[in-house]
């Protein structure tokens, strides 16, 4: 009986630790994919980064409820990039007597998605051929 007294507060703290850290892994990835995703539409060719802002928002809003709350978005348009980044926390599930929690963090950087008209003609001279066996003809792409 004496051996159940000490096991048990042992096994339940344990049980705590592992149910706290499952919850912890799936905040961290849900705040990963959702910044990943962010930026991923920040990039597309006719969008924003404050649309890539919003989408980001509302996928950690799905997978976080009322925790996505704690987590801030920011997003940053460097010219040729975006990037998306998300800081924050999650609250312990057991409430000690301080505010305890655990940070997270997420950052995505895409290149942006650049439509470049061309003239459609390949300049073979320009593309190192120079007068080898390319001849230095400018020929159409294939």
């Amino acid at each position: 009986m004496a051996e159940a007294a000490i096991a048990f507060p042992v096994l339940l703290m344990a049980a705590i630790a592992l149910l706290q850290f499952a919850v912890f892994y799936h905040a961290q990835n849900v705040v990963t994919a959702s910044v990943q995703e962010g930026a991923r539409v920040a990039a597309e060719e006719d969008r924003t980064v404050d649309d890539g802002v919003h989408y980001a928002q509302t996928l950690m809003t799905t997978g976080l409820g009322k925790t996505a709350g704690d987590v801030q978005l920011t997003g940053i348009d460097g010219g040729y990039a975006v990037a998306v980044e998300a800081k924050g926390s999650l609250h312990l599930i057991v409430p000690w007597s301080f505010d305890a929690r655990l940070p997270l963090f997420a950052r995505a950087v895409v290149s942006k998605e650049k439509f470049r008209v061309g003239t459609g003609q390949y300049d073979v001279a320009a593309a190192g051929c120079g007068a080898g066996p390319c001849g230095g003809a400018t020929a159409a792409r294939p």
